[in-house]
């Protein structure tokens, strides 16, 4: 494993994401309908009929800058000041990914500070600079957002399987997330070629329905007149049922839902395109997972090495 970890961390050096585990390895997987199961289960189980704090991070920008908050810290050298966790390195990233203004950043991240998921403190080298660091809270929960993406994974290849990301190992998840920010450009791509969760993924809540609408509509014939309402989708994600009629017939227009009244369907593009996002990502944390652990190997070693006996020759 570890050569292929360093194989890989050579690709990323030279600008190319070459995961071990393609997506259309796990697509063609005979158990991929029951990872994506698992994983509809849980995320909805994340953030389904939550309290609004939990809502805020559903939204597209917040959960990437939340994201990048807790990659920044992991990745953060005191000696160097290029990685510190500012404010300003923060919304050039947004910025540069397209995710977010630097006005509409500065706003996210203060809600996240005033619900207890950030913390700006004063640098120690430097009390002018303002560095952010994810709390304790923003931590428990990103370990077990981490767990819905690892547990399929792991569903599929459970020998020798992803116990430290499932167990919530939080060596593993300070590792990883490090590892992260080599793969925030590769997923952009993965997700701009995807013309359905490209769609879904910017719009408020829109990931979240899009997951709901693949549980509901999981049996639903194709060729039938839509069954299943849509009405009360918002609610359990705190966004009005406009909201919901509003992208759902954006989304018809292209394709992706069949409407009839205040029924929908998913369509077969819908459905292809939500297994492809999956296998995307599902193939990249599976190359994190190798990094990380080769990363976290030497520590092993030394632990797992003999003790010497006192006195001994």
């Amino acid at each position: 494993m570890r050569w292929m970890a360093r194989r890989a961390w050579d690709g990323i050096l030279m600008g190319e994401i070459r995961p071990l585990l393609s997506a259309d390895d796990i697509l063609a997987h005979p158990r991929f309908g029951l990872a994506r199961e698992m994983y509809v289960r849980e995320l909805l189980e994340m953030h389904e009929n939550q309290p609004a704090e939990n809502r805020l991070l559903i939204d597209g920008g917040t959960a990437t800058i939340f994201m990048s908050v807790i990659i920044m810290d992991a990745g953060h050298r005191p000696e160097d000041r290029a990685t510190w966790p500012t404010m300003q390195l923060l919304k050039g990233q947004m910025e540069t990914h397209g995710i977010a203004s630097g006005r509409r950043t500065h706003d996210i991240v203060r809600r996240l500070v005033d619900t207890g998921y950030i913390s700006a403190y004063r640098a120690p080298d430097d009390r002018r600079v303002t560095l952010l660091a994810p709390s304790d809270k923003m931590l428990t929960h990103d370990r077990r957002a981490l767990r819905v993406y690892y547990h399929p994974l792991h569903v599929l290849f459970p020998d020798p399987g992803y116990p430290e990301p499932v167990n919530h190992d939080p060596v593993f998840h300070w590792i990883a997330r490090d590892i992260c920010a080599a793969f925030l450009a590769h997923a952009q791509q993965f997700i701009l070629a995807n013309p359905v969760i490209a769609f879904f993924l910017p719009r408020q809540a829109g990931h979240m329905i899009l997951t709901k609408l693949m549980h509901l509509c999981a049996h639903q014939d194709d060729q039938a007149p839509p069954q299943v309402s849509f009405l009360k989708i918002g609610d359990s994600f705190g966004v009005s049922r406009t909201h919901v009629r509003k992208l759902l017939q954006a989304a018809a227009e292209l394709g992706f839902v069949r409407l009839s009244g205040n029924s929908v369907d998913v369509t077969p593009e819908c459905r292809a395109g939500f297994d492809r996002f999956l296998a995307d990502t599902m193939a990249g944390h599976d190359l994190i997972y190798r990094m990380a652990k080769a990363r976290m190997a030497p520590a092993e070693d030394a632990a797992a090495a003999p003790m010497a006996s006192v006195g001994a020759a």
